[in-house]
């Protein structure tokens, strides 16, 4: 008969409980990883250049994610298994190398170099993205395509 129910308008609120804390407010929340936090999560799978010394690896070895499992150096599990390699600059190396890795730092990359390894960079897994923006982005790459060819005709021209 009479109340806030009767009354026109929209009436409380979903989720309200009468002034009673709602359960929403009373469980607990997941913090960090397991609430989401993807920041925290590792990317690759380190590993240092005094580690790849200390393995012994002989000229002309090849240094591989499957090569460390192998040597013991390395023991990813769970979702650690999937995770690229990255060589890390920490230590010397004085031994040539083939070195395969999806990413290097810029000191490991320096060291390796100088060392004479020779370094490949394994190809990353490509993002998916909705046909209709790889649609956008594929013609937005044409056009400014031609508009570069376009300014290299002018300026070979003008000079």
């Amino acid at each position: 008969m009479r109340g806030q129910k009767s009354r026109s308008g929209p009436g409380v609120r979903p989720g309200f409980e009468g002034g009673q804390m709602p359960l929403y407010r009373r469980i607990p929340k997941l913090r960090g990883i397991a609430g989401g936090m993807h920041a925290g999560k590792p990317k690759y799978v380190p590993v240092n250049l005094k580690d790849i010394e200390a393995a012994g690896f002989k000229e002309g070895d090849e240094v591989s994610l499957e090569s460390l499992k192998t040597r013991g150096l390395i023991n990813p599990s769970g979702r650690e298994r999937r995770l690229p390699l990255k060589i890390l600059g920490d230590g010397e190396l004085s031994t040539k190398l083939h070195v395969k890795a999806r990413t290097f730092s810029t000191s490991a990359k320096e060291k390796l170099e100088a060392a004479g390894c020779t370094l490949t960079v394994l190809p990353g897994r490509k993002k998916w993205v909705k046909p209709s923006v790889a649609k956008n982005l594929a013609q937005a790459e044409e056009y400014f395509a031609k508009k570069k060819a376009a300014s290299s005709e002018a300026d070979s021209s003008s000079a």
